[in-house]
């Protein structure tokens, strides 16, 4: 796989591992779930500064790494990307064992 396939199919790969890793966080058993909880960590900044650029016509803000600390700030935009970041908070919500991962007002 290319750099360029990579980029082009991160927001699928994201959104396929995002819940089965995320549950990392749980402890335990879910431990085993590292590699899959590091591979969206990649997969989320990749998104953040290629996608979510694109998408929203800006570049990150200082401190927004990953897709959800970006997501955090969107949420509370009136335009279309406020509706596209709490969409993504809505997704995430559902599989973040210590809800809410990204607030919604």
């Amino acid at each position: 796989m290319s750099v360029f396939e990579f980029i082009l199919w991160s927001p699928l790969m994201l959104a396929a591992v995002y819940p089965a890793g995320i549950q990392y966080e749980r402890g335990g058993l879910c431990r085993v779930l590292l590699p899959l909880y590091a591979l969206a960590a990649v997969l989320s900044v990749t998104v953040n500064v290629s996608w979510l650029s694109l998408v929203v016509w800006e570049l990150p803000k200082k401190r927004e790494i990953t897709t959800s600390q970006r997501c955090e700030r969107l949420v509370f935009s009136a335009g279309w990307p406020g509706v596209l970041a709490r969409a993504i908070a809505r997704f995430t919500n559902r599989f973040d064992p210590t809800p809410p991962h990204i607030p919604l007002p």
